[in-house]
């Protein structure tokens, strides 16, 4: 190894290039590799996670997965299960937090007594919950996350037994959490039993077969899903028979058992499995790149290599001096490649934390191990193909040619790897026009409101101050009438949900069609609303009226439909005057209005038809507040809403501020970084591809330089010349284009998932990949070509 550095010591430009490429590619591979790492491949920090499952509404009919189920579901499924030995209801909720400087909100879970015995996580001070204190009157008991416990009380074990004010009552704590815990139990800060008294829904509606549930359980030895998900379906087809009246009482519904590791990753494997793809392909060209640099290096020292030969050195001392060379060269970029990934998941930790266990991505021991692997197999694939050239070689031939400096063969190998350079990079090239297409869809798609000037924030009223549907209605109704007075407000609203976010369904029936029971009913996404809302949201008003004051507790029922709505009711005729029952109303609604849809399913999804009650007729505790400012930052606003609530109620506190060109910035975040990196590592392959180009063509030129004089002495036309040159570079950029672009159809087809509103076969894409790829090949070769040009006869013909 020491004889392999100082050679490479000795020809410090090509090492430093060797290094610089094999780092770029190692790098890279390395920072995905900790994202993956991070989000797919830690252990979960739960016992025997295998066993762990995740329940959540399923139909199949309406296309619905992932769904809440209700508190009475999960009532009749822990009654009548034989295959898990532990199965607990969780639910988000917030919390208000009173008795401080400043009322707060915080993020919380209503859990089972059993949650964390099914998890298998134990608190890193005090203890699990007990069953007394999950029974209705039982003491209020509550578990604080670490997050919490650390901001707030310093990570003080003397946090158990302290009280905290929690929606006007006061919780005593239990215990605390030394771990974050990963999605979909992740953003917690704050954890209490009693899961049939959400904070923001009535009795009634629990009771009701509202859905708001999710549940984990833990399957017994020996169970298979295949078993435990059989029994699931039995049971939900018995309760739907047992409940018609209820809101989820759907023949056809089920709950899908997940296991708990898929529920945690989420949607963001296929996303990552295309940037492992993606880094896989860079570190190929980088490899192939520094390849081709070592072919042409040890055709230079062939005549070094045959005295080497000659003065009795075996080829096993041959190839362990090259495989040392490459494995240097390789080791010395692993090291530069770890800080180059160190670097870029720093630079960009604030659009990681929004992937799965996105604040645990880290260059860590695992991550470092890998880099090493990495290294090695790259310093062995690098180093194979000239070891194996140079052990061909017969000193005798080398010695005989060695007054020309070097031995002019002209393999194959080199033009090969640079071939398969074109075509990966071209590969990943037609990937990244393929989201940069998507993307600038996403961006430019039609939301059906205006989001410039709106700033959004969200307010939950606990139900047990606000219990009374009259003390909701005349808090908002004061907050609303502060709010639109303030200077710099043009216009102030509440409803239950603001897009892109789909939050509460319901059921719908109209009068014009047979009565069917509750759970066979279509379903939308129901909102209730103030009167300004469309005003505020800028949503079109396509036909009819939007709420007014007036269309308040005592007036007859009404309701606002969007116009997808209206065509899938209607669509022979006008849908205003006619009368909607939505959810489990007291009565139909007449239709006074048809608004524009919204994207209210996600940026890239088809929006959900939706339906509007007026909120003075259907209150609810949980309700999102938008204003628009009239000119300005409207985040400038938001200290006046604060004082608006605070005069209305001093305990009350909003949480989750944002503009909502935020709130739609993040929602698309996931695929602005898939995008930013894709587009990465098409640039590095594009520079790596384009190098490897100019170094064939180059070591070409060189190596035909006699030939090159001979042709100018005998008054050959530059321009034949230069054809003549530039033909090597084209013949290599025909075949790797020709060969990428066949591999890229057919690779493409595995992005459908991540694609919105483009083609994977997209002709535009491929062909604009093509002309830029042209256009690189061309100025790669052109340098080159041009200095065949200016070689001189006299000097080329001397040196032979």
């Amino acid at each position: 190894m020491r004889r392999a550095i100082r050679s490479l010591w000795k020809t410090k430009t090509f090492s430093l290039v060797a290094i610089v490429t094999l780092a770029v590619g190692i790098g890279a591979t390395t920072a995905v590799f900790s994202i993956v790492d991070a989000v797919l491949l830690k252990p979960l920090p739960f016992a025997a996670a295998d066993r762990l499952m995740t329940l959540a509404g399923t139909n199949v009919k309406r296309a619905i997965n992932g769904a809440p189920f209700s508190h009475p579901a999960f009532l009749e499924l822990t009654s009548r299960d034989r295959l898990f030995s532990g199965l607990a209801a969780f639910t988000s909720d917030r919390f208000n937090v009173t008795g401080v400087d400043r009322p707060e909100q915080l993020p919380g879970a209503r859990v089972s007594a059993g949650f964390f015995a099914v998890l298998g996580v134990d608190p890193a001070v005090g203890r699990h919950f007990t069953q007394a204190e999950d029974a209705p009157g039982g003491s209020a008991a509550a578990i604080i996350g670490r997050r919490y416990w650390m901001q707030r009380f310093n990570g003080a074990p003397s946090v158990v037994g302290e009280t905290l004010a929690l929606n006007g009552s006061p919780y005593t704590i239990v215990g605390a959490l030394g771990i974050d815990l990963p999605p979909p139990f992740d953003d917690v800060d704050v954890w209490t039993t009693r899961v049939d008294e959400m904070s923001s829904l009535t009795r009634q509606q629990i009771r009701g077969g509202l859905g708001y549930l999710s549940a984990v359980g833990r399957l017994k030895p020996g169970v298979s899903i295949g078993q435990a998900q059989a029994e699931v379906d039995a049971i939900a087809r018995a309760y739907a028979r047992a409940n018609p009246t209820n809101t989820d009482a759907d023949p056809d519904a089920s709950l899908h058992l997940t296991p708990i590791r898929d529920r945690t990753v989420g949607d963001s494997t296929s996303a990552l499995m295309v940037l492992v793809a993606a880094v896989g392909l860079v570190l190929l060209i980088a490899c192939a790149n520094v390849a081709t640099l070592l072919l042409v290096r040890g055709t230079a020292r062939a005549h070094e290599t045959a005295v080497r030969l000659a003065l009795g050195a075996s080829r096993a001392d041959l190839l362990r001096w090259l495989c040392g060379e490459s494995l240097a060269i390789a080791l010395a970029g692993g090291v530069a490649g770890v800080f180059i990934a160190s670097w870029g998941v720093a630079l960009a930790s604030a659009a990681l934390s929004g992937l799965p266990r996105g604040s645990q991505i880290a260059v860590d021991r695992r991550v470092l191990i890998f880099s090493l692997g990495v290294s090695m197999a790259t310093g062995l694939l690098v180093g194979l193909a000239p070891a194996v050239r140079a052990m061909q070689q017969q000193a005798g031939d080398a010695l005989k040619l060695a007054g020309r400096g070097a031995v002019v063969r002209r393999g194959a190998g080199g033009r090969v790897l640079v071939i398969g350079e074109v075509a990966l990079s071209l590969m990943l090239l037609v990937g990244a026009g393929l989201l940069l297409q998507s993307f600038a869809r996403l961006l430019r798609v039609e939301l059906g409101f205006e989001p410039r000037g709106l700033v959004t924030m969200r307010i939950s009223l606990p139900t047990s101050k606000y219990a009374d549907p009259a003390a909701m209605r005349s808090f908002f109704a004061r907050v609303m009438t502060t709010i639109d007075a303030t200077p710099g407000v043009a216009s102030a609203a509440a409803a239950m949900a603001l897009p892109p976010t789909l939050t509460v369904m319901a059921p719908y029936l109209s009068a014009d069609q047979p009565v069917v029971g509750i759970g066979e009913r279509p379903v939308g996404q129901w909102s209730g609303v103030t009167p300004r809302y469309f005003s505020t949201m800028g949503i079109a008003v396509v036909a009819g009226r939007t709420f007014t004051e007036r269309d308040d507790e005592q007036a007859p029922l009404v309701c606002v439909i969007s116009r997808g709505l209206a065509r899938r009711q209607w669509p022979n005729g006008n849908a205003l005057g006619k009368k909607l029952l939505v959810g489990k109303a007291s009565g139909f609604a007449e239709v006074v209005g048809v608004v524009s849809d919204v994207k209210n399913n996600g940026v890239s999804s088809e929006p959900m038809v939706a339906m509007y009650t007026p909120y003075a007729q259907r209150p609810w505790p949980a309700m999102q507040l938008v204003v628009r400012a009239s000119g300005g930052d409207p985040l400038s606003l938001v200290g006046a809403v604060r004082a608006a609530v605070a005069a209305a109620d001093r305990d009350q506190p909003i949480s989750q501020v944002a503009t909502m060109e935020g709130a739609l910035s993040d929602s698309i975040a996931s695929a602005r970084l898939t995008t930013a990196l894709l587009a990465s590592f098409a640039l590095m392959a594009l520079v790596m591809a384009a190098a490897g180009l100019y170094g064939v063509v180059a070591y070409s030129v060189e190596q035909r330089t006699r030939e090159i004089g001979v042709r100018v002495a005998l008054g050959a036309n530059p321009r034949a010349v230069l054809r003549l040159i530039a033909a090597e570079g084209v013949r290599l950029t025909v075949g790797g284009v020709a060969a990428g672009t066949a591999a890229a159809v057919l690779v493409s087809r595995a992005m459908n998932g991540l694609l919105f509103g483009v083609s994977a076969v997209d002709p535009f894409t491929y062909l604009a990949v093509v002309i830029l790829f042209a256009i690189v090949a061309g100025i790669a070769c052109l340098v080159p070509a041009r200095r065949a040009l200016r070689v001189d006869p006299l000097t080329a013909l001397r040196a032979d």
